[in-house]
């Protein structure tokens, strides 16, 4: 048995035994959490090769199968979970555990097939299926239940109710005030008389025509599919928010929606079968990120670019960015210039940490030398594209009272020596740009920095923006 101890970040061998390769849903691993990881909704994750493998544990279950694609060779494992109960986002991850999985002795002459690992949205979709229950009794499956006796009519009809009791007679009113005679009218001359019209002919009788559709029949028709009393309830609609008033005088605030999620969306996210986790739509997470920044957008929360992807970003951000990469210090013009792949129109002008330029696994540190005015309800904002989804490296670095050498020396002296405040942060895999928020949870002047890796992540980024700095 494989059995794995999850406390705190770091995940300790129980029980240990030979993996061998070639398995085919065999080998079960087992894990036991703390006190704090078990209301979780947790995720197993295997990397081999660059490729990511997801095994959903949920809130419940403690074991998952090893994922039938690893070959013999070292696998990366390693645990995330996220509280969704939590008015905050709350993520979990832990370190990378290592396991070595040896070569068997299976062969044949027609391989066997795998079966693939479901992607992260299909294994989602299963969970949310188990916990759907069967549909409940109509309320008048109910009533009979209870002791109605009766067809559904006479129920239906005994939902009247008895008629009131007749009123009081009001009381008589007063007399009126006689009025005043009026004169005699003058008597008009006879008219006269019109010459009598001929007879109308007899019109066609129309014929009947069908009766129509009821609408809850053609919501039917159209995809509807619950009793029509279930449908007349769904047509009354959630109570919309009042929008932000505008200040002195102005026009109120009108956030711009086009980027975030349409009708169109949900339906293409509901019906495609082939639907990648973390692309077209996004993640859970970017969803709940998304709903955070509309409501920030909403409210006219300050936002501070630290970079938007463009054609003269350079010049833009160029004056208070700095890259630390191999010991050198550059500004961020000079680095571009330096590596080809780095800020380029094949990648759209986005920051792009590609092995292209950096071989594998090679570290570039970014720090913004920009003075930020942080609050505890601040975020970092980052749109960006991840080849996979791994811990990621954010600095916030307190602004010293005195200050002998440059910023981004001194940012990157905290960093090395531990110093810097380190928000929870991880990188999302993805096909398409994924946007997330990550909370300071700090207050005062601070200096900004990340890292980013030329290995599995080799991240593309598009935007970084502070909200409500």
């Amino acid at each position: 048995m494989m059995k794995f101890l999850i406390k705190g970040q770091n995940i300790e061998t129980l029980e240990h035994e030979i993996l061998a390769a070639d398995q085919i849903a065999f080998r079960r691993l087992y894990f036991v959490f703390d006190s704090n990881w078990k209301p979780l909704h947790k995720v197993v994750q295997f990397s081999q090769d660059c490729i990511t493998y997801n095994r959903v544990l949920g809130t419940s279950e403690t074991s998952c199968l090893l994922p039938s694609e690893l070959h013999a060779g070292a696998v990366k494992m390693s645990l995330f979970g996220y509280d969704t109960d939590a008015d905050e986002t709350v993520r979990a991850t832990t370190i990378v555990h290592t396991l070595h999985i040896r070569p068997s002795g299976f062969s044949e002459e027609s391989e066997t097939p795998v079966p693939p690992t479901p992607d992260l949205y299909q294994q989602l979709l299963q969970k949310i299926e188990k916990k759907q229950g069967a549909d409940g009794k109509s309320a008048y499956e109910v009533a009979v239940a209870n002791g109605f006796s009766g067809t559904e009519s006479e129920w239906l009809l005994s939902l009247k109710g008895a008629e009131g009791v007749n009123g009081k007679d009001g009381a008589n009113g007063k007399d009126g005030i006689n009025g005043t005679n009026g004169k005699d009218g003058v008597d008009g001359k006879d008219g006269t008389n019109g010459i009598d019209g001929k007879n109308g002919a007899n019109g066609i009788d129309g014929k009947d025509g069908e009766n129509g559709k009821s609408a809850y029949e053609i919501a039917v028709a159209n995809g509807f599919s619950g009793t029509e009393s279930e449908w007349l309830k769904s047509l009354k609609g959630a109570d919309g928010k009042d929008g932000a008033d505008g200040k002195d005088g102005k026009d109120g605030i009108t956030p711009d929606l086009s980027d975030y999620l349409k009708t169109e969306d949900l339906t293409e996210f509901k019906d495609s079968t082939q639907y990648q986790f973390q692309t077209q739509s996004e993640t859970i997470l970017s969803l709940e990120n998304r709903i955070i920044l509309l409501e920030s957008q909403l409210s006219g929360t300050t936002t501070i670019t630290i970079f938007s992807a463009c054609e003269n970003a350079l010049t833009l951000y160029g004056s208070e960015l700095y890259t630390i990469y191999n010991s050198a210090y550059n500004s961020i013009a000079d680095f571009a210039a330096n590596y080809s792949h780095f800020f380029s129109a094949d990648n759209d002008y986005q920051l792009s940490f590609s092995t292209d330029d950096f071989g594998w696994n090679g570290t570039v540190y970014v720090v913004c030398t920009k003075e930020l005015s942080l609050t505890e309800s601040s975020r970092i904002l980052l749109t960006y594209l991840s080849g996979a989804t791994e811990a990621g490296e954010l600095f916030l670095v307190k602004k010293p009272e005195h200050l002998d050498v440059p910023i981004s020396v001194y940012v990157y002296t905290c960093i090395q020596n531990g110093t810097a405040i380190q928000p929870d942060f991880q990188w999302m895999q993805s096909e398409t740009a994924v946007t997330t928020l990550t909370s300071c949870n700090v207050t005062g002047t601070y200096y900004f920095a990340f890292a980013a890796h030329s290995n599995n992540t080799s991240p593309k980024i598009q935007k970084i923006e502070i909200l409500g700095g």
